[in-house]
C-alpha cells in the first residue's frame, strides 16, 4: 500500500505540473492572438478580460487533462526507472500491472473529475463566458432568436417570428397561419408587434391584419384591427439562440436537443457524436495514464529517457490525430457515432496492453 501511494503521489505531482504548464500555454497563446485584433477592436476592461479567462478555465482544464495525464504517466515511470526503483520493485516480484495500479487509479480519478467538469461545471461556466465575450465585450444583443427556429408549428397552427425585444417582451413582425389538413391556408394573422401579457399565454397584438381564405386558398376577407389579444403557447426562452457549442453542453442537454431535432429534418449526426464523446473523452484519461506502463522496461540512460518522452509525445499526437479523424468520419456518417467516439481509445488501449505484454516477455 505504501508503494501504491508513493507512485500515485508522484503521478499527481507531475500531473499538476503538466496541467499548470498546458493551461499557461493555452491562455498565453489565446491572449497573444486576441491582442492583435480582438482587444484593440472592442477595448474591453481588465475586469471583463479576467472574467472571460476565468470562465474559460474549466474548459481548458478538461481539454488539458489527457495531455497532462500522458506526460505525468510517462515521466513518473521513466524517472522511477532512472533511480532503479522499478528494478527493485520487479526484483521483489511485482508485475507490471501491480506497479501500474497507481497509474490506473490516477486515471480513474481523472476520468471522474473530467466527467464532473463536463456534466456540471462547463455547461454553466461556458454560458457565462459566452455572455461576457459576446454581450458585455462585443455588444451583441443579450437575447437573440436562434437560426432555423423563427417558425414553429403546433398542430394546424404555424407561427413565424421576427426579432424579439427582451426588455419590452415583445416580438416585432409576427405572422400566424392556420392551415387545413392538405396545407391550404384557412386564416392568416399578421401583426407589427406582439407583447407578452405574462399570464395564460396571452399576447397583445398591435397593427393587426386578419386574412380569411376559401377552400381553394383564395383570400375572401381582410380585416384590420389596431389591437387584438390572442393565446399563443410559445415559450420564448426555448427560441433563444444557444451560445454554447455542443461540446460545452451536458450529456443530458445534448440528449434533449437530439430528441427535439430528430424529426425536424436537420442533421443530428454531429450532436450524436458529441453525445457519445461525453463519455469517451473522460475515459481517454485512463487510457493515456496506462501509457506509462509501456516505458516500465526502458533503459535508465539519459538518452533512453529523452527518447521515451519524445516517443510518448509522438504516441499522444497520433492518438489525437486518430480521434479527430474518427470523429470527422462519424459526423459525416461514415462511422456510427458511438464507434467514432470510442475507436481511438480502443486502439490505443490495445497497443498499450500489447507493448506491455511483449516487453514483459522480452525482459525475462
Amino acid at each position: 500500500m505504501r508503494l501504491f501511494l508513493y507512485i500515485l503521489r508522484d503521478f499527481f505531482k507531475y500531473l499538476i505540473g503538466a496541467l499548470c504548464l498546458t493551461l499557461f500555454l493555452f491562455i498565453l497563446f489565446d491572449f497573444i492572438h486576441k491582442t492583435t485584433r480582438y482587444f484593440p477592436r472592442y477595448k474591453p476592461s481588465a475586469g471583463l478580460v479576467f472574467k472571460m479567462y476565468l470562465y474559460q478555465l474549466p474548459g481548458h482544464i478538461l481539454q488539458a487533462m489527457p495531455i497532462a495525464a500522458l506526460l505525468a504517466s510517462v515521466t513518473c515511470m521513466v524517472l522511477l526507472g532512472r533511480t532503479n526503483e522499478l528494478t527493485a520493485m520487479r526484483s521483489a516480484g511485482m508485475g507490471p500491472f501491480r506497479i501500474g495500479a497507481p497509474l490506473f487509479a490516477g486515471g480513474v480519478i481523472l476520468a471522474l473529475t473530467s466527467w464532473v467538469l463536463s456534466e456540471y461545471v462547463i455547461p454553466v461556466s461556458s454560458g457565462r463566458m459566452h455572455y461576457v465575450e459576446e454581450v458585455q465585450i462585443e455588444g451583441t444583443p443579450s437575447f437573440e432568436i436562434a437560426q432555423g427556429v423563427s417558425w414553429l408549428r403546433l398542430g394546424d397552427m404555424i407561427y413565424n417570428f421576427g426579432t424579439y425585444d427582451l426588455e419590452l417582451q415583445a416580438f416585432q413582425d409576427l405572422r400566424i397561419s392556420r392551415i387545413a389538413h392538405d396545407f391550404t391556408p384557412v386564416q392568416s394573422v399578421e401583426a407589427k408587434s406582439a407583447k407578452s401579457l405574462s399570464k395564460d399565454s396571452g399576447w397583445a397584438l398591435a397593427g393587426v391584419s386578419v386574412m380569411d381564405f376559401d377552400e381553394q386558398g383564395n383570400v375572401t376577407r381582410i380585416t384590420r384591427k389596431d389591437e387584438m389579444v390572442i393565446k399563443m403557447p410559445v415559450d420564448v426562452h426555448k427560441l433563444q439562440r444557444e451560445r454554447r457549442l455542443p461540446s460545452e453542453m451536458s450529456r443530458r442537454e445534448l440528449f434533449v436537443r437530439i430528441k427535439g431535432e430528430e424529426n425536424s429534418g436537420r442533421d443530428i449526426l454531429p450532436l450524436e457524436v458529441d453525445y457519445h464523446l461525453k463519455l469517451a473523452f473522460p475515459f481517454a484519461a485512463i487510457v493515456v495514464s496506462l501509457l506509462g506502463l509501456k516505458f516500465m522496461y526502458s533503459s535508465e540512460r539519459s538518452a533512453e529517457t529523452a527518447r521515451s518522452i519524445l516517443l510518448a509525445l509522438g504516441v499522444g499526437m497520433s492518438f489525437w490525430f486518430l480521434q479527430n479523424s474518427f470523429l470527422a468520419l462519424g459526423r459525416r456518417g461514415n462511422l456510427s457515432p458511438a464507434l467514432s467516439a470510442w475507436a481511438a481509445n480502443i486502439i490505443l488501449l490495445a497497443i498499450v496492453m500489447w507493448d506491455v505484454w511483449r516487453a514483459r516477455v522480452t525482459s525475462r
